[in-house]
């Protein structure tokens, strides 16, 4: 990450901190298709566009804790769904997701506000990309604010791909972003799928990519 992607961090808006990249809609309705699975096959035609079977490739999860500064000490602040929303590393459908125990654990303390710390414990490990159950795992943040459906996570979850310097984060059932150390890293992605950019950010993702809006 300190050399491809200089300065940057695995933290939320990933998308506005870094000047090349693209933004996805996965949420929206298709005449022949329902919302839910719109995203799921938008989700999986981006994972496999992105991640060749070959690619060096981690998966990387991040989950936060607050911790509320106040006069008299602090207080911890959590998710309170956290017991029905596990780490990606302990998914299961009913079987784990063919993924291995974490192979690595960092914690960054950064400040929310001037009132809050948040913690971010990051969980890592070498993956290949068609041989994990990358859909489940994709699903599972589809699930993300929808605390009944199952398998569900409420981990950030990314996929950082060595091979094409790039990196891919799906932050729930709307949208999902591709990062690139270059703007060549990801323009086939970009001319493949232009149509599902979110138009929100279409004209910033456009001029990036040089072409003109439709």
């Amino acid at each position: 990450m300190s050399s491809t992607f200089p300065g940057l961090s695995l933290v939320p808006p990933l998308f506005y901190k870094w000047p090349i990249g693209i933004r996805f809609e996965l949420g929206t309705d298709q005449a022949d298709m329902g919302y839910d699975e719109v995203v799921l096959h938008r989700a999986c035609t981006l994972y496999e566009a992105a991640l060749a079977p070959g690619d060096l490739c981690w998966i990387v999860s991040g989950t936060t804790k607050f911790a509320s500064i106040r006069p008299g000490g602090i207080r911890i602040t959590g998710n309170r769904y956290r017991t029905f929303c596990p780490t990606v590393f302990k998914l299961r459908k009913p079987a784990p997701f063919r993924l291995r125990g974490p192979a690595g654990r960092f914690r960054l303390v950064t400040e929310d506000d001037e009132d809050t710390l948040a913690t971010t414990t990051f969980r890592w490990a070498r993956i290949q990309p068609r041989a994990i159950d990358y859909k489940s795992i994709l699903q599972a943040k589809a699930n993300d604010y929808y605390h009944l459906r199952r398998p569900r996570t409420c981990d950030r979850v990314y996929f950082v791909n060595r091979t094409r310097n790039l990196i891919l984060h799906m932050y729930d059932d709307r949208g999902l972003d591709i990062m690139g150390a270059r703007r060549s890293d990801i323009q086939l992605i970009y001319d493949a799928h232009r149509s599902w950019i979110l138009d929100y950010d279409r004209a910033r993702i456009e001029k990036v990519f040089g072409q003109a809006a439709e």
